[in-house]
Parts: structure tokens; sequence; C-alpha cells
């Protein structure tokens, strides 16, 4: 006789909490706790409230967890990281009091309308970003980013308080990062976490760095592959790879390489600069990703700024005009050179080199044209191609002429 799984025990609307915060409705609800609207009672703001589920109350990983998750939201604040405002024990119950976002999260954006406008897609992926940056810099590497893990705030929505430097942009409302319970701290305090991680396996297999589903010991570079997932889901409406089973797309994600995004229906949308930032961001050996998640917006910042949106050909083996290989280098550069980034660990380390992530970045067809030995790259390996074949006509003509000459004399 197999057991019935044991039914969540959901607060009531009415319900008080600790005696100063009234439930309102449910908001979501996962495999450790349900998250409800409440109003705070001293001043009535809605607040978001994080309730572990009762029946889980007495295991002590999820217990734990709830205690990292607490520890870590009081380390990391800035205007993309979502704030606590409290943490409270009542009867059992562990709550995690979070500021309330009016909107709704990235994964059912992308649920509604998928794949995103492509600015929009920008936008976001550098609002999250800077939270990737706010808790590296604190040490705190997230380990399950994914699209249900982002919020983007309702645009027109009350500011929910808090950071001056966090204002929406006419593309997107403002994003938070919510969620760390799985969690790492790879400097500073020694947080336990409450499992044993040898040959265990954190995260979401859609989102998962290969080194995260080997099982081996990650740093803030697993963070950014997750955003290049992430990112690559916007632009071109579904995630780098998608296969019938978790196991199938964690062997994926260690053996496979992702179809390049302007292979996809939007190729005359997504710049050869951006692929190539995507695409960097997805490699499989964390060496060749953009080194922190600074680096990582410099990047799509020189695809924005420099992008252009316009004639794609329709056999890309044709040439690219030279204004737009001149206004697309810079993202391609961005995404083929490790930026000097202070705040990272790593700079000291060599840097690979530039052609494995600009070739490898392109289709078949256009990767030849910057093959061309360093100098002022794209563009001169097209410019030296050109002239030979200038000349090569000129002197054919030539003598052509010359034949032509010497026959009208020698007939004379």
């Amino acid at each position: 006789m197999t057991s019935q799984p044991i039914a969540p025990e959901r607060l009531p609307p009415g319900h008080r909490v600790a005696s100063q915060y009234t439930v309102e409705s449910v908001v979501g609800e996962g495999a450790s706790g349900v998250v409800y609207r409440a109003a705070r009672d001293e001043d009535d703001r809605r607040v978001a409230l994080k309730v572990i589920h009762r029946h889980l109350s007495g295991t002590p990983q999820i217990f734990r967890r709830y205690h990292r998750e607490a520890a870590i939201l009081k380390r990391i604040e800035g205007p993309h990281v979502v704030r606590m405002l409290d943490f409270v024990e009542e009867g059992g119950l562990l709550v995690i009091a979070l500021e309330h976002i009016d909107g709704s999260s990235l994964e059912e954006l992308l649920q509604e309308r998928a794949p995103i406008e492509v600015d929009r897609a920008i936008e976001i992926a550098l609002q999250i970003c800077s939270a990737l940056e706010t808790a590296h810099a604190a040490g705190v590497v997230h380990r399950d980013l994914k699209p249900a893990n982002v919020l983007v705030e309702r645009p027109g929505a009350p500011p929910s308080g808090g950071h001056a430097g966090g204002a929406p942009s006419p593309l997107a409302g403002r994003v938070r990062v919510v969620d760390f319970g799985l969690a790492k701290v790879v400097h500073g305090e020694q947080m336990t976490t409450g499992l044993t991680e040898q040959d265990m396996i954190f995260g979401t297999p859609e989102y998962m760095a290969p080194e995260q589903v080997r099982g081996e010991d990650v740093d803030p570079r697993c963070d950014i592959y997750a955003l290049g997932c992430i990112l690559y889901e916007m632009v071109v409406g579904a995630v780098p790879f998608s296969k019938r089973t978790p196991i199938a797309v964690m062997t994926a994600q260690i053996a496979e390489q992702p179809l390049p995004p302007r292979s996809s229906k939007r190729d005359g949308l997504i710049s050869a600069g951006l692929e190539a930032v995507i695409l960097r961001a997805l490699a499989k050996d964390p060496a060749e990703r953009h080194r922190s998640a600074r680096a990582f917006a410099d990047a799509l910042r020189a695809c924005r700024e420099r992008r252009v949106v316009g004639h794609t050909p329709a056999n890309l083996a044709d040439a690219i005009s030279i204004t737009e290989l001149e206004l697309e280098r810079t993202g391609l550069d961005h995404a083929a050179t490790p930026q000097n980034d202070a705040s990272t660990s790593d700079v000291g380390r060599p840097v690979p080199p530039r052609e494995s992530a600009v070739v490898k970045a392109l289709p078949a067809g256009r990767s030849a044209m910057f093959e061309a030995p360093s100098g002022n790259g794209a563009l001169a390996a097209a410019s030296p191609s050109r002239e030979r074949f200038l000349w090569t006509v000129v002197a054919i003509l030539c003598a052509a002429a010359g034949i032509v000459v010497g026959t009208l004399f020698g007939a004379r």
C-alpha cells in the first residue's frame, strides 16, 4: 500500500503571524514552503512571507536551509536583490519576511510571451548582472539562478522602497533576484549548508553549469553560465538544451554545444556580437567564460550601444557590410577578450586565445571573416582579400588589353 503525499497545510487569509503580519493570499508554493502576500500590522505595508511547510519543520536540512537563507540575505544588499525585512520563528514555523514585489517572475513572462524583444532581454540581463555583482562581492554564489527566481516589477508599480539606485528602465521594470536557499558562501564567514555537499548536485538542470552537473566545487562563474542560459532563452524562446529527462539535460550540459542563437528564426534580430557574448557565457570551461558579472554586463552594454539592427544576408556566406562589421566589433571583442576586472579573484590568470571565443561563436560561413591576424580586427580581415581581388581584375584587364593591341598591330 503506497503512502499518500502529505498535503501542505496553508495558512488561511486573516491568520496572524508572529503577532505582526496578517496573511492575505498565497503567492506561490515550492517543495519546502509557501509564499504569502501579507500586510505588516504596524504600517499596513505589503510584504512577502516565505513560510516553511509545517510537516517539514522537523527536517534538519530544510530547517537549516531557511536559517542559511536568512543569514545570506543579511550579507547582501543591493537594488536588484530582494530585501529581507524580518526572520521569525513561531510554533515550529520558520518565516522569512521579504519586500513584496508588484510584478511577476521572469518564468511567467516567458510562458506568456517568448521570445521577448532583444533590447528588453538585454536590459533584464543587465539588472541580473547587477544582482550577481552584489552577491559575488559578498562571497555568495547563487547556484540556482533561473527565470523562476527572477522577479520583474510591473511597469508603473509604486516603488517598494530601499534603494535609490534601482530605478526601472523604460524597457523593463526593476528586476530582483530571489531565493538564496541553495546559495554557497565562497569566502568570509564560514556557513554550513546543512547538507553533505560531496557528490551532491544543486540547481535546476536547464540552467546548471557543467561543473555543477559533475558535482564539482563551484565559483561565481557557474552563475555566469546560468545567466547565459537565461539570456539565450529570452532571445531565442527556448533553453539551450531541452530534453525529455533531467538526466538527458544534464548530460547535454556537459557534452553538447548549444545551437548558435542566430540559427533560430530570430536570426535577423540577434547581432553577431550578442551571439558571441551569449556563447562565451555558455563555454563548457569556466576559464573561457566572462570573468565576472561586471565583465558580462560590459559586453552586453557594448552590444546594446553599438549594435546595428539592419539587413541580414539570406546567405550567411555573403559578406557583411563594412559598417555592420565595424559597429559589431565592440561586442565581439568583449565576448572574446577577458576584461581586466579588479573585483575578480582571477585577474592574474593567463588570457585564453581570442580565436576560441570569436570563431566558435559565429555560424559556419561567417567565421572565416574573423580569422585574420590581430590588428584592425574584422575590418582588416576583409580589406586585404578585397584589394587582392581588385588587383587581380586589373591585371587580367591589362593582359587582355595587351593581347588586343598586339593582335591589331599584327593584322596591320
